[in-house]
């Protein structure tokens, strides 16, 4: 959660209850997938959305590009599974810039996809389509080369799981 969250002394108490992730956006949200990344490693469950931010789009789509640090942390938990979650009347529960509190009378409705990790993802076609022969290419690479070639693969991961948020439902 933005780090604004985390000002108001009632509000932080509340988000740390919940387990928020206090994230400082202008710092490039690298302490955050830290912190994030000690969640993983203690096999518990992690949320995450994608987009990094509510959208403040007035029509649709309101769903944003996502930020491919879902990505970067299957990457490096590469059999932790993501499952796509689609929250289907949220913004109506608390439209941004209109609502002040929450209207908790509002349904949502929660889609969920099938889940996939990033080894299983990384090998299938329609995917990240790498073989073994690819990863043992990329292994004698140079540094920036590989940095270069992985980012292309977290940038693809991160819109497949976009679209498939998208295809669950979000507006």
């Amino acid at each position: 959660a933005k780090d604004g969250h985390f000002k108001n002394f009632w509000l932080r108490q509340f988000m740390k209850m919940t387990g928020q992730i206090e994230t400082h956006r202008e710092a490039g949200g690298d302490q955050a997938l830290s912190a994030a990344a000690d969640v993983l490693s203690s096999n518990n469950a992690l949320g995450i959305f994608p987009e990094g931010t509510r959208s403040r789009r007035t029509e649709k789509p309101f769903l944003l590009p996502g930020k491919t640090g879902i990505a970067r942390l299957s990457a490096s938990y590469p059999n932790a599974v993501v499952i796509q979650i689609a929250l289907i009347g949220s913004r109506d529960m608390m439209e941004p810039k209109k609502h002040k509190l929450p209207r908790i009378w509002k349904p949502i409705n929660i889609n969920f996809g099938k889940g996939i990790s990033w080894i299983e993802w990384l090998s299938d076609p329609n995917g990240g389509n790498t073989t073994i022969e690819d990863l043992t290419i990329l292994k004698t690479l140079e540094k920036h080369e590989i940095k270069s070639r992985l980012a292309l693969l977290y940038r693809k991961f991160t819109d497949q799981i976009m679209n498939s948020i998208a295809e669950l439902g979000a507006p």
